[in-house]
């Protein structure tokens, strides 16, 4: 099998697997018919020397469009939930590899806005298990609605944009459903495993997550024994989380299951608990790795060990990289970048930062413009941040205690409608993100729907903004030629520069039945909004 096939059986969205199936059919939201036609739009980036420009012209998803655009506004798209033309400017000015150097150090930057909006309105999302059962009074479930609700306001007003963007990458890799049994304790995992570890280490990262009780409860682990083997936890971690298909037997899968008995979950205090009397004891060869594990207090170095290896496979640098790179790049990166990207994995010791700036530098990343399709979380923060939010608003009883969902407006509803309210995929696999999975009819009709509602839906009382009006808040007034406005609501927002004949709808909408050339008070406040929709809802806004 050529190394083109083989990356396209990797990833391919018009084959999925038992779980993806499972999970289109529970969300009841997907069109799987889409998955063919969409495929057809699939071919690789063409291989292309690396310049200071970017190629002019690239349409992999939209075949009909010429999209030229700017290096700065390609990794703006790329690297943050919410691109805006702020950002791209910052990355001209700086140059993207002092960008992503900076992102990369998140710790330095100052994210008090948006940390600040989460502990006084969210703040369930910040605690422990035991802590929010005691604050919530008795309904520690909230937690995980808190923290579905705090990513959208994390998208909108953080500066740690690339930090944010990868906890939201390793949170589908190491998934656990805000709304399932381990709803209680996966606002805890956030902070402790994902956003602890976003650009750490993946070896750490992996440690923790499968001590972790909300990983532990979510895949059934307190019900792993030596005398009753489950098998939900073993199986994930070398499927999902670790070296992937193809590396391992059934008979792998039962032994990193018996690797895992005892470990467990402690109800009275809501801890991560070993218990000795449930851990099988005896040898264990898993793959390539063996342990002695003679006696039951060597439960816990033994898995240790194991992780360590698990962490360091070459099949888990693939795994890793493959999914970075089908993040950052395209649907189907080259096997020659998932390689390199494996390599610099290994040689960094799992560093997670490593492999992402060597992705962000690297020939495929630059010539992959119009090869990814944003994801309903990234347009709905985009949509939001574009009308320049100065903070959040809420009413007396929309709070976590009360209605947690109005705390941002229609905003849950409406992703709850595109099936991607954060963290809410009802499958172990979490969301996916191939285009095929996002442009069935309904996707693509409840993402239209949206941009209606954030443009046309009148005054947002939860996102306030010191601007009155889209049109302050875009710079726009009275006398601007209509051409113009429309050349720069095109651009600003999209970072693409518009065909004229694309343009030249923007500009009828308008002036709506106006004749003149530039826009008056009246056609500003009437007209913008649908103006604004058709840009959100083309296909220039969409592409990432």
């Amino acid at each position: 099998m050529s190394n083109t096939s083989r990356a396209d059986a990797a990833v391919s969205p018009a084959a999925p697997s038992r779980r993806a199936a499972l999970g289109l059919a529970a969300a009841g939201g997907f069109a799987l018919t889409a998955a063919g036609r969409a495929a057809e739009a699939f071919a690789a980036p063409p291989s292309r020397p690396l310049a200071p420009v970017l190629p002019a012209v690239i349409g992999d998803l939209a075949s009909g469009l010429d999209l030229t655009s700017t290096p700065a506004w390609h990794l703006a798209r790329r690297a943050c939930p919410a691109p805006t033309k702020a950002i791209a400017d910052d990355i001209a000015k700086r140059g993207r590899t002092a960008w992503i150097d900076t992102q990369l150090a998140w710790k330095k930057i100052d994210d008090a806005k948006a940390d600040g909006l989460v502990r006084k309105y969210l703040s369930y999302a910040t605690m422990t298990g035991s802590q929010v059962n005691k604050a919530s009074g008795g309904e520690p479930w909230r937690a995980g609605k808190a923290l579905s609700i705090s990513r959208t306001i994390r998208q909108v007003f953080t500066r740690r944009h690339l930090y944010e963007s990868m906890v939201d990458t390793m949170a589908d890799h190491l998934y656990v459903s805000a709304d399932g049994k381990a709803s209680d304790l996966v606002a805890w995992f956030d902070w402790a495993v994902l956003r602890k570890y976003a650009l750490g280490k993946y070896s750490s990262m992996l440690t923790a997550a499968i001590r972790h009780p909300a990983m532990l409860v979510y895949l059934d682990n307190q019900l792993n024994s030596a005398d009753n083997p489950n098998e939900n936890l073993g199986r994930e971690l070398l499927e999902l989380h670790t070296v992937g298909v193809g590396h391992y037997t059934e008979d792998d899968v039962r032994a990193s299951a018996l690797m895992l008995t005892g470990h467990g979950y402690d109800w009275r205090t809501r801890t991560y608990s070993y218990h000795p009397r449930e851990h099988h004891v005896g040898a264990l060869t898993i793959m390539g790795f063996s342990h002695p594990n003679a006696t039951a207090d060597d439960g816990p170095a033994a898995l240790k060990a194991y992780l360590g290896y698990l962490a360091r496979h070459r099949g888990t640098a693939e795994h890793i990289a493959r999914r970075l790179a089908v993040r950052y790049v395209s649907d189907t990166p080259s096997e020659e970048l998932v390689g390199m990207l494996a390599d610099v994995y290994q040689a960094s010791e799992t560093s997670l930062a490593a492999v992402l700036r060597a992705l962000l530098l690297s020939e495929e990343f630059a010539a992959s413009v119009g090869t990814k399709w944003k994801r309903p979380q990234e347009t709905m923060a985009t949509m939001i941040r574009l009308r320049r939010p100065s903070t959040i608003k809420t009413k007396k009883n929309e709070t976590q205690r009360k209605d947690l969902w109005s705390i941002t407006g229609t905003v849950q509803w409406l992703l709850y409608l595109e099936n991607h309210q954060p963290r809410m995929w009802p499958v172990v696999d979490g969301y996916p993100d191939q285009a095929g999975d996002w442009l069935g009819t309904q996707a693509l009709l409840s993402g239209w729907y949206s941009a209606n509602a954030r443009t046309n839906w009148g005054k947002d009382g939860q996102w306030p903004s010191s601007y009155s009006s889209w049109a302050s808040a875009l710079g726009l007034k009275k006398g601007v030629s209509a051409v113009d406005a429309a050349r720069r609501i095109t651009t600003d927002l999209t970072g693409y520069t518009w065909s004229p004949e694309h343009v030249e709808v923007v500009v009828a909408r308008l002036k709506g039945d106006g004749t003149g050339t530039t826009l008056s008070s009246a056609q500003l406040r009437d007209n913008l909004g649908a103006a604004l929709d058709f840009v959100f809802c083309s296909p220039y806004f969409r592409l990432r």
